[in-house]
């Protein structure tokens, strides 16, 4: 990778929620908002950054069917709040992308802000909490 894909969002052992595989998930997560940044700053970002969303969107949803599995399937009891960020967080990333697919519209910093904010967060706090909680009750 290069030097700026890694500035952008970086993987850390911190961000590590101790389930392996919802970290791959989340290290294939970063790799693609890292691949969209690094599209987003070439001069004819239009045709890369379409597919490039569209593959974070895919990534996401199916990160986030994942999760839901894994809650439901042992009983978490925050369930329900988190399967609502998972909503909301899903409904951000398809509107940026139904813009970018009707054309004219570039991705912007704020967008990209957006991601990095959403990637950070959500895994340090929502997803953080559920995985503590997974290992507490020794299930997995």
């Amino acid at each position: 990778m290069a030097s700026t894909v890694a500035e952008f969002l970086t993987w850390k052992s911190e961000t590590s929620v101790g389930i392996e595989a919802i970290d791959h998930e989340h290290r294939e997560l970063a790799q693609a908002i890292n691949e969209l940044q690094v599209a987003m700053r070439k001069e004819d970002q239009q045709g890369l950054t379409g597919p490039l969303l569209r593959k974070v969107a895919e990534l996401t949803r199916s990160h986030f069917s994942s999760e839901e599995g894994l809650m439901t399937a042992n009983k978490y009891p925050g369930v329900g709040l988190h399967l609502f960020k998972h909503q909301y967080l899903m409904e951000q990333v398809d509107a940026l992308l139904a813009r970018v697919n009707r054309g004219g519209f570039k991705l912007t910093e704020y967008s990209l802000t957006f991601l990095h904010d959403w990637f950070n967060t959500h895994i340090q706090k929502e997803d953080l909490q559920f995985a503590v909680w997974l290992n507490d009750v020794g299930k997995r």
